[in-house]
């Protein structure tokens, strides 16, 4: 959270600049964010990074390829 300092000196120079500096700096801001969010959410997958144990895996890619593998000509 910013300080009050900061939001007094932010609003005043903001307050001086013309609409279209304000607006770029609004543009700037909303591009931070998005930058913000996107990590956030890549940061979120990443705390499950090698959470499985060899084993788990093991019996996970095995399934996936007995299943994956086969065919059902009927199904159609």
């Amino acid at each position: 959270m910013a300080s009050k300092t900061f939001e007094r000196e932010f609003l005043r120079g903001l307050d001086l600049l013309s609409k279209e500096q304000q607006d770029k700096v609004i543009s700037y801001v909303k591009a931070l964010l998005k930058r913000t969010k996107s990590n956030n959410q890549r940061s979120g997958l990443l705390q499950f990074a090698g959470s499985l144990n060899p084993k788990d895996v093991h019996e996970i890619s095995s399934a996936i390829e007995a299943g994956c593998e086969n065919i059902d000509k009927n199904e159609w």
